[in-house]
């Protein structure tokens, strides 16, 4: 195949065509590809891509700075996450290849215990491998397990030169086929910084500062500007349902369902109780806004499920 064109949606449609021929398994890979896109997209906006290849070789879904979903001619790669996955193999006749890699030697094997992590930066990620006529029978076995991946996998940094390689065209196509506009990440849409990205910036940063040490912080803050500089961020938010956060806040009466203490302090604009209302599943990952999925907490409860999950 000619070089092609990552935003031409006739390019795109001849590269998926070419590498799954049978229109039953390419609508079960697109199908599945939606999902794992349009769940990447809510988490995190800005850390994914789905590439080209400029020669028509593969399709590659990628998030943060792992692979997650590659297509070539004869099989497909899904990377999962191994503990969820697991239990979904037990007493199952899947017929699949689980690969992973120490350092670059890979390691195959029908047995998932046999093979190593398939990722060094996303712990207990695994590879599995589906030739292309075994896809339309057994690729929903994976899906749950490529979610729970992802969650991790969108963690880590992201190349710039991902980014560059995103191909709008395959969103115009899987969008067409699906019958359901998908986002391209934000970065397509503006040139605006994120609030992550000047958050995660900010981070390291400070990471940066502890490790300078005290004589030479002190020296640097006495020639500091004492006026912060400003930027524009761009920001994606979910329209919450004002009825759930008033239930939850009825139910809990002023008093934090995590820690039992009475709220810190009383809101200035209607002298009611200060609570926070949390998503148990955020909103983030696909949790439901719901009465039944959040949880009114003090904010030093709700800072600590974000700060110090470990330890909630």
């Amino acid at each position: 195949m000619a070089k092609i064109d990552r935003n031409s949606y006739e390019d795109a449609k001849r590269t998926f065509k070419k590498l799954l021929p049978d229109s039953e398994i390419r609508r079960k890979v697109i199908d599945f590809l939606g999902i794992a896109i349009s769940f990447a997209d809510t988490i995190n906006c800005e850390k994914w891509n789905i590439n080209l290849d400029l020669n028509g070789h593969f399709i590659r879904f990628n998030v943060g700075h792992e692979y997650c979903i590659e297509i070539i001619e004869s099989r497909i790669l899904i990377i999962c996450d191994r503990l969820s996955l697991k239990p979904k193999m037990s007493n199952q006749n899947i017929p699949v290849i689980f690969c992973g890699h120490i350092g670059r030697k890979k390691y195959e094997s029908k047995n998932i215990d046999e093979v190593p992590d398939c990722l060094a930066k996303t712990k207990n990620s695994i590879g599995c491998v589906l030739k292309i006529a075994d896809i339309k029978h057994n690729i929903d076995y994976f899906k749950e397990s490529n979610l729970d991946f992802i969650k991790s996998g969108i963690r880590t940094y992201q190349l710039p030169q991902m980014r560059n390689a995103h191909s709008k065209g395959a969103i115009e196509y899987i969008s067409r086929e699906l019958e359901n506009d998908l986002s391209n990440p934000i970065y397509e849409i503006t040139n605006l910084p994120t609030l992550n990205q000047i958050i995660e910036e900010t981070e390291l940063q400070i990471s940066k500062a502890r490790k300078t040490s005290r004589q030479k912080r002190l020296e640097i803050l006495s020639k500091s500007n004492p006026k912060p500089t400003k930027t524009i961020v761009c920001q994606t938010v979910f329209y919450r349902n004002p009825f759930v956060v008033v239930e939850v806040l009825d139910r809990a009466k002023g008093i934090c369902e995590n820690c039992r203490k009475v709220a810190p302090f009383k809101k200035d604009i209607d002298d009611k109780p200060y609570l926070e209302v949390h998503h148990r599943i955020p909103l983030a990952e696909g949790g439901n806004d719901t009465v039944e999925n959040a949880i009114a907490l003090c904010p030093n409860c709700h800072r600590h499920t974000h700060y110090g999950n470990t330890t909630y």
